[in-house]
């Protein structure tokens, strides 16, 4: 059986919808994923897992002074609520979230630059912010095109540091309120927190020589909002679903198990439930194969290892052998690959990202009308795994060391947010 980047591209083209962490849309593109994989002739089944979610049902925001204006927001998922009546403050924008600003935070509503990051949140909550905004997009966007950003506040926020009153606008009104001098504003929030269900796809073909080393492959198949994420990342899932159907027609000699993780936009959340569902039995994985975006007709192909240089040897060796131009380095990669370093199974990551100006993502562009992504540009990636797994599922010895360098565990305890020992 030989892959197909035309049958791939037609199953992506099947799932270009918006999937969100916990959505029915996620369940059912689960579902679709499921009937694909059990069609090769593999064992596959669902695993299902817990998401913490949120839904806002009111977001407001109003200049009160030196103006009065409306401005259009949305409000992080999971937020903290104002009371009914609202909260009325100064406003004080804190642009880098220096300590100079800092010191003028308390009991503010506070603008800064850039996304909500985990350190920002904790200056700002410890600065006594009355509530957070934050902005997305560019300044000139145009409303009809765009939409303002739905975000969340992850718990890996609110556990440590406590619960906030967060809003997000767009960039183009967030000068506006900053030009115009701003000194007070009205906010309403009114969110909501609750569990709901996300699932991962998985599917087994046990080896016929060696079954008891075990060689992972994932992609995410969920989305962000807005966004029917065909780049992000319904390429890599189909890429991984025609590896299933090669292996499934070719029976590897190394045990082979796929997953199509969900909520790995919320957080890798759906990695991080099966590695802890599958704890006991991680000893036996000596690698993990992660596709996470693919297709771009202009970008670049890009090889992060979470092991050690030795295996960025090996791979950017296999990879000028089959003739693709592919930057390969020792580096971690925000994807599904994180968990299973946490653990010590070095982890290869094949992406192509887009080129500048020919790379949407996170938003409502990332979809088949952008024709910024094809079949063919989809196949390099395809043929790049193929070889790279055909390479080492049939390996006499092992080619990868199962060690995972110093400067990689260290850059995977910062991003997971590990308390130095």
């Amino acid at each position: 059986m030989n892959v197909s980047a035309h049958r791939a591209f037609a199953l992506l083209k099947e799932l270009a919808y918006v999937r969100v962490s916990g959505s029915g849309a996620e369940k059912q593109a689960a579902s679709r994923l499921l009937e694909e994989a059990r069609s090769t002739g593999a064992e596959a089944h669902l695993e299902s897992f817990t998401v913490p979610c949120g839904k806002v049902s009111h977001a407001r925001l109003v200049v009160t002074e030196p103006y009065v204006k409306e401005y259009a927001v949305t409000g992080y998922e999971r937020a903290q609520s104002t009371p009914a009546e609202g909260l009325d403050a100064e406003f004080y924008y804190a642009e880098t979230l220096l300590p100079v600003h800092l010191q003028n935070a308390k009991g503010k509503i506070v603008l800064m630059n850039g996304r909500l990051r985990r350190k920002d949140y904790e200056k700002l909550q410890k600065a006594g912010a009355a509530a957070i905004l934050t902005f997305s997009g560019t300044t000139i966007d145009r409303p009809s095109d765009t939409d303002c950003d739905i975000r969340k506040l992850r718990e890996t926020l609110t556990e440590p540091f406590g619960d906030a009153v967060a809003l997000n606008l767009r960039a183009a009104d967030a000068a506006e309120i900053v030009r115009r001098g701003t000194k007070k504003m009205h906010i309403e929030l009114a969110s909501e927190s609750y569990d709901a269900e996300s699932q991962n796809v998985c599917a087994v073909i046990e080896g016929t020589k060696y079954p008891d080393e075990i060689i992972s492959f994932g992609a995410h198949y969920d989305s962000v909002h807005f966004s029917t994420g065909v780049y992000d990342n319904m390429s890599g899932s189909v890429i991984l679903m025609e590896l299933l159907r090669h292996f499934a027609a070719h029976k590897p000699e190394r045990t082979l198990k796929f997953n199509w993780y969900g909520s790995e936009e919320q957080g890798l959340l759906g990695s991080k439930a099966w590695v802890k569902a599958h704890e006991s039995e991680l000893e036996k994985h000596v690698l993990m194969i992660n596709v996470d975006v693919a297709a771009a007709t202009l970008g670049v192909n890009i090889a992060p290892v979470l092991a050690t240089e030795k295996a960025v040897g090996y791979v950017d060796a296999l990879m000028r052998e089959m003739g693709v131009a592919c930057e390969v380095k020792l580096d971690i990669y925000s994807s599904d690959c994180v968990p299973f370093a946490d653990k010590g199974v070095p982890a290869i990551n094949l992406c192509r990202f887009g080129a500048p100006g020919a790379n949407y993502i996170h938003d409502r562009r990332d979809n088949l009308k952008s024709a910024y992504i094809d079949e063919r540009s989809l196949d390099i990636t395809l043929q790049q795994a193929l070889y790279l797994s055909r390479r080492v599922v049939s390996a006499a010895s092992f080619p990868i060391d199962r060690v995972i360098s110093d400067e990689i565990r260290e850059k995977v305890d910062e991003y997971l947010f590990k308390e130095k020992k």
